[in-house]
């Protein structure tokens, strides 16, 4: 990170420290924003980054500064604006099945979610079949397919698994612990990552569009330097700073040219999901309706 500090630093002329600290996680980090600011206190952090789910809840809470990005920066389009006028894109993250390649046959690789269940190729990972920890993917599903067939995929795909990971996890897919997972945030990045390795892990989309985080960058409306927080929100756009996280995380924007994700969506002609699809989405997710939904996924999840 002190190579962003440097990058950021010769671009503007500038002899700007930006302290890194480890902190919680993306859900917490907001919570303890809004806290912060219905406390009137200054926030803890400059910035903000999170996916639309965190700043739908921002939002909510008029937690973030509202900036006119693409009319102030120049190199910042409109379409980078994932929450318009509120963050910044950062990067991209497709999610996705993740599998080893050395244990899924070629003739039995899922083309998509829907084949995870299909009856002539589950039986290849019946009893093995890794699935995440958390609900927040299943939910997301019913942008596509409905609240119905989402549970009933869920049952489905829970009577085929051999055990719950978290999304830090895949390397048990590359040991061979188990040969395949339903569903990883970040998918092309894990792939990337490991097979930079000489790992045996392929990503294969989910949907098409494929459902997508758009990971951002913002401002609280209580931040301590909000100037200069402003200036480095923007910089993440440019092509330096996405080489730094294309380096060190497999990670970029699409919508920055040149970068590995922008390449690999042009080359393979994936569709994303829009992001006003899961923005309106998150919107109402935390809705009575919404809430009983998850409740039902995470009960079946439990079984």
């Amino acid at each position: 990170l002190a190579e962003i500090e440097a990058a950021f630093n010769k671009k503007f002329g500038l002899k700007a420290r930006i302290n890194f600290a480890a902190g919680p996680d993306m859900n917490a980090r907001a919570a303890r924003l809004i806290t912060e600011v219905k406390a009137n206190r200054k926030s803890s952090s400059d910035f903000y980054l999170g996916s639309q789910s965190h700043f739908a809840l921002l939002h909510k809470e008029n937690a973030l500064d509202i900036v006119n990005w693409s009319g102030i920066f120049p190199w910042v389009t409109k379409e980078m604006e994932i929450f318009p006028g509120q963050g910044v894109l950062v990067y991209t993250s497709p999610n996705g099945i993740i599998y080893n390649s050395n244990l899924i046959p070629k003739d039995k690789v899922p083309k998509g979610y829907a084949d995870l269940v299909d009856p002539r190729l589950s039986p290849t990972w019946a009893g093995k079949l890794a699935i995440p920890l958390y609900v927040a993917w299943l939910a997301e599903l019913s942008l596509a397919w409905g609240q119905e067939k989402v549970k009933d995929f869920a049952r489905k795909v829970v009577a085929l698994s051999g055990g719950r990971l978290r999304y830090s996890e895949e390397e048990r897919i590359v040991s061979g612990e188990f040969p395949i997972m339903a569903n990883i945030g970040g998918a092309l990045k894990a792939m990337w990552t490991w097979q930079a390795k000489g790992a045996p892990l392929v990503a294969v989309p989910g949907l098409t569009p494929i459902n997508t985080d758009y990971f951002q960058v913002g401002v609280p409306i209580n931040s301590a330097h909000p100037n200069l927080a402003k200036l480095l929100v923007a910089f993440m756009a440019f092509k330096e700073p996405q080489a730094i996280l294309q380096k060190y995380e497999s990670r970029s924007s699409h919508l920055v040219g040149g970068t590995m994700m922008a390449k690999y969506l042009r080359e393979t002609r994936v569709a994303l999901q829009e992001p006003k699809d899961s923005i309106a989405y998150y919107l109402k997710s935390e809705t009575a309706e919404g809430l009983k939904f998850k409740e039902e996924l995470a009960n079946i999840l439990k079984q």
